[in-house]
């Protein structure tokens, strides 16, 4: 008789014992996939809203007043003070700064035609540097803005409908707008650099320009800080390294759900790594007692003439055959759970469940497949080589 043959005969020798762990196997697999796509849903959720809480800290320059200040740090300060430019690249040195954007305010016009709100701020920005503003264009993202072109807030609008707005006489295009906020963003238009100095040049040309800026100046530097970097130290940093600026740090409600937010990201990847390590306490377990209900027949072979190794062989085999079956089942159902049900999922708890690209799907579930197989094996290996060693004649004996 082959190994093959025998392994499929015991197999079929004992349906309730290959059927637990094959469902063991099954529910490894679909777990693993399904905890995955989980993890990843309320990842992104996580990482979405913690983007959205704006910059870590705002740079302005010094003595500018800030008690009008958009406490969400996603627009800068409404200041006709400036500082140079050149300030970014010394921010961006100073240690545990991610990242740094620059904004310039240039005006704001009283009762526009073109915003809901009574105030309309003009602003430039870096879209191509910009963290602060682009996770509220999700629907519609902007990663470079050419000359005459502009982002709106949710309360910037085109009355005609054809996109164009004219701000001083300058012809813009409103290609975006930003989800509400709550905040100055919503009556906010951003351009370009290059645009602000297109109607800056315009405006100039006016017996009395509406506004002035210094060339080559920005008002606000937005910075973010790196992830479990303590705010507080960075700003007091760039205050002491950087000389004619003033930092602010995001309120300390904004700060608590930084906090929040990255503890519980930390903390599903933890829970998912002992789910993991459960579920192989769990097979092994239920592998050992089924290889404990074997030790007369296991001992039978021995008696015939099968060697420990054979023996050995002879239950890893079993316990892969079935691993590989249950999970091929459970990745299945895994992922025609997530399919059918995603959706409700999704409005039920706010975190968005969706079935990956297909390469990333092969991919994740050949791991959710590897667990379930390395769960099994690792699982069977102690009671299979425990019984596999066995005298014969005491095992009979029992």
């Amino acid at each position: 008789m082959t190994l093959s043959r025998l392994v499929l005969r015991n197999l079929r020798g004992s349906l309730f014992r290959s059927g637990a762990i094959f469902l063991c196997a099954a529910l490894v697999a679909a777990l693993g996939l399904s905890a995955t796509l989980l993890v990843r849903g309320a990842d992104a959720a996580l990482r979405r809203n913690l983007s959205r809480l704006g910059a870590d800290i705002v740079v302005i320059p010094w003595r500018t007043m800030s008690q009008d200040f958009d406490s969400a740090h996603l627009v800068g300060m409404m200041t006709e003070r400036w500082m140079p430019r050149v300030y970014l690249e010394r921010i961006r040195t100073v240690q545990d700064v991610a990242a740094v954007t620059p904004q310039l305010y240039l005006s704001t016009i009283a009762e526009s035609p073109f915003c809901t709100l009574p105030d309309l701020h003009l602003v430039a920005y870096d879209p191509e540097t910009d963290f602060v503003l682009r996770p509220w264009l999700e629907h519609n993202p902007v990663g470079h803005l050419r000359l005459g072109e502009a982002v709106g807030g949710s309360a910037v609008l085109d009355p005609d409908g054809d996109g164009g707005i004219q701000l001083y006489g300058y012809p813009l295009m409103l290609i975006a707008n930003l989800e509400e906020t709550g905040g100055d963003v919503d009556h906010t238009i951003f351009v370009s650099f290059d645009t602000a100095q297109a109607i800056l040049d315009l405006v100039q040309n006016e017996p009395r320009p509406a506004f002035e800026t210094m060339p080559e100046s920005i008002s606000t530097a937005m910075v973010k800080v790196r992830l479990g970097s303590n705010v507080h130290d960075v700003a007091v940093r760039i205050l002491e390294q950087v000389t004619g600026v003033v930092p602010l740090e995001s309120a300390g409600l904004f700060q608590t759900q930084r906090t929040q937010i990255v503890g519980l990201l930390r903390t599903i990847l933890v829970l998912l790594g002992v789910t993991w390590l459960l579920s192989m306490f769990f097979v092994g377990l239920v592998f050992s007692l089924a290889a404990h209900e074997r030790r007369t027949q296991i001992a039978i072979l021995r008696a015939l003439g099968a060697t420990r190794d054979l023996v050995l062989k002879t239950l890893l085999l079993e316990g892969l055959t079935l691993a590989l079956a249950g999970g091929l089942a459970g990745t299945t159902s895994a992922m025609v759970a997530v399919g059918f049900f995603g959706g409700p999922i999704a409005q039920a708890t706010g975190i968005q469940i969706e079935l990956p690209p297909p390469l990333l799907l092969l991919a994740l579930a050949a791991g959710a497949l590897a667990l379930a197989v390395v769960s099994v094996v690792v699982g069977a290996w102690v009671p299979a080589r425990d019984i596999s060693r066995q005298e014969p004649a005491l095992a009979m004996r029992e």
